[in-house]
């Protein structure tokens, strides 16, 4: 392999650069608003992307890029399935079904914010059994403790957490692979509806898909156990922005699989999902759209309230 070849397997897009295409202005580039409320325009191969992001530490001292070539290989079914189907408005066949439910599910779980996030609440849970190691339980608090059932599931020591953490990188880069079929499977089971709309359009951002429970949000509130999203959930609804033009709905408690036209206030309300999902970077098609975002929105990074999600969904 030459080195040119190599440096492109080095950097690698934590959200796919042939996704981003897909929202990009006549030009071929696609216009990113950050955090810093900085709006520049961009080749999508050019964004989102890390040296070395999923590649693992080989036996020979060299980079493993299985994983960054597995993705790569579920990014390219992807794009062709856009192409060829979700474009032309023509419902998928069984097996583009899945290819499209892989990529989703890997999607949801590659991307920086993602891997950012599990590795603090995997620190969190390494402080508080360390902190309980220091204040061991009493024998009272030990006899309930034993007197609790076990769930039956796997348990981990912090030794084995402390070890982890030390090399999570490529323990998350591995999980992406292992967790796809699980998630894959369900969200190959849901019902999709892919919405679309061009004159408005879609953006998309760092952290696309998103899992939200509008009505266990209205019925529990925000950020509580009985609101918290999961595949699972009857009331789940993932979406996900296919290109500026397309946007995917899928759930549980959808009639049926549909391609449906949409006005322009229901596309922008799906784009608040996605905008106040992301964490550093929100890619739309155009200038103005950017500029858009950057006066609506003026929490940084661009999350505000997820109730705001519910009242401009009702």
């Amino acid at each position: 392999m030459n080195k040119k070849k190599i440096k492109q397997q080095e950097q690698q897009h934590t959200v796919p650069g042939s996704y981003l295409e897909n929202f990009a202005d006549e030009n071929g580039h696609v216009w990113v608003l950050d955090t810093d409320d900085k709006i520049f325009n961009v080749s999508p191969s050019n964004i989102l992307k890390e040296r070395h992001f999923y590649s693992l530490s080989g036996s020979d001292g060299e980079k493993d890029m299985s994983v960054e070539d597995t993705l790569a290989s579920i990014e390219g079914d992807f794009i062709n399935i856009y192409r060829e189907k979700f474009a032309k408005d023509l419902f998928l066949a069984d097996e583009e079904r899945i290819a499209v439910s892989v990529f989703i599910a890997a999607l949801m779980t590659r991307t920086r914010p993602h891997r950012d996030h599990l590795k603090k609440s995997l620190e969190e849970i390494q402080d508080w059994m360390e902190d309980w190691n220091k204040h061991p339980m009493s024998d009272e608090e030990k006899r309930t403790m034993e007197a609790i059932p076990s769930s039956g599931g796997a348990t981990i020591d912090l030794k084995t957490l402390k070890s982890g953490l030390k090399n999570f990188d490529e323990h998350h880069s591995t999980s992406i692979l292992r967790s796809l079929s699980h998630s894959a499977a369900l969200i190959y089971h849901m019902k999709w509806s892919v919405w679309k709309n061009e004159n408005y359009g879609f953006v998309t951002s760092d952290d696309p898909v998103v899992l939200l429970r509008p009505a266990s949000i209205k019925k529990f509130g925000t950020g509580t156990f009985g609101s918290a999203p999961g595949l699972k959930w009857k009331d789940v609804e993932l979406t996900l922005p296919l290109s500026k033009g397309r946007f995917l709905l899928a759930g549980w408690i959808l009639n049926n699989d549909s391609y449906i036209q949409v006005e322009d206030e229901m596309a922008r309300k799906m784009n608040h999902r996605t905008i106040t999902h992301s964490r550093d970077r929100i890619i739309v098609s155009s200038k103005t759209r950017a500029e858009e975002i950057k006066t609506r929105y003026t929490e940084k990074p661009y999350k505000s309230k997820i109730e705001n999600i519910v009242a401009n969904k009702s």
